[in-house]
């Protein structure tokens, strides 16, 4: 019974954790998965904001022609600050990074 028992949950073991260094935020842009990933890699405080940064770098990229799949959602998320950047003052948008990215 314990071998059978073994047997059973090293892989599920195994599995957790190996999913467990996995970082939503660095995987590539993905438009069906995009909302649950960017929830499920940013925490209560700051998964709106990363949200919306995304789809300003999504619609910026669009615009120029630029496909977002080759993006990880990190990367996404950096433009937008950078395209924020164009509209805001740098104070303003290091306010933002020190309070809702995280370390």
């Amino acid at each position: 019974m314990k071998k059978i028992l073994t047997i059973l949950l090293l892989p599920l073991l195994l599995l957790s954790l190996a999913s467990c260094g996995n970082d939503p935020l660095n995987k590539k842009y993905n438009g069906k998965t995009m909302w649950y990933d960017i929830r499920v890699g940013s925490n209560a405080k700051n998964d709106s904001i990363n949200h919306e940064l995304c789809e300003w770098a999504i619609a910026d990229n669009t615009s120029h022609g630029v496909k977002n799949e080759g993006l990880t959602y990190r990367e996404l998320i950096d433009q937008g600050y950078n395209l924020l950047e164009k509209t805001h003052t740098e104070t303003y948008i290091d306010s933002l990074k020190q309070v809702y990215k995280k370390p």
